[in-house]
């Protein structure tokens, strides 16, 4: 754990209910927590509801504070997601062959401020699940060149949408070339950090992409 992580947890020391979404299994997990709603887009898939108090108190907890407790739970919920999704999918939309599992990237800037990504938190304990050796994981594909606000920080959707344009690329264009693809966020509110990752994968070659979001 960082300094900054230290210091934060020292000024705003976790809560009860934290404590307690600490202790859940990835079972209690499904069952407590509501689904999320249709995310309007056959190509993203969502499992909370991020309107959900609990469910914001998660992402928070991995977010801000890179909780590994909570990766550790949400991995066991997200693999089997990945299982669902590539079974159904390679049967009606040839889905398989080299399948890549992609953590949404953040900025430079971002990483400086928090000390990693909690989405590549969330893919290495979603990778030690994969005892079928259905994934090759590949963190530093998808590039963010572009600092952007959070798409679910308050402001106007006009704007968020133009800042977000062209914010991401493959620097390596060869290495999803014909590929299949997981791309792992957080949070999906309006769609445009997703819709922005498969333009960069989709001319850089991926051939299938499939998103899949904790929360929506």
């Amino acid at each position: 754990m960082s300094a900054k992580n230290i210091l934060f947890d020292f000024i705003f020391p976790k809560n009860a209910s934290v404590a307690a979404l600490d202790r859940l299994t990835p079972g209690e997990l499904v069952r407590l927590l509501p689904a999320a709603t249709d995310t309007k887009d056959e190509s993203v898939v969502a499992i909370f509801d991020y309107k959900n108090e609990m469910v914001r108190e998660m992402i928070w907890e991995l977010k801000y504070r890179g909780s590994r407790i909570v990766a550790r739970t949400l991995s066991v919920v997200l693999m089997d997601v990945v299982k669902a999704e590539l079974a159904e999918r390679a049967l009606f939309e040839n889905f398989q062959g080299r399948i890549l599992l992609i953590p949404m990237p953040v900025s430079k800037k971002r990483r400086n401020e928090r000390g990693y990504n909690q989405i590549e938190i969330l893919c290495e304990a979603l990778m030690k699940h994969d005892t079928e050796h259905l994934l090759a994981y590949l963190p530093n594909v998808l590039r963010k060149h572009k600092h952007t606000d959070s798409q679910t920080v308050a402001g106007r959707k006009a704007e968020r949408l133009e800042n977000i344009e062209h914010s991401m690329s493959v620097p390596d264009p060869l290495s999803v070339q014909g590929a299949s693809i997981i791309l792992i966020d957080d949070v999906t509110t309006t769609g445009a950090t997703f819709r922005e990752a498969r333009r960069a994968l989709r001319e850089a070659g991926a051939k299938k992409i499939l998103c899949i979001a904790v929360a929506h």
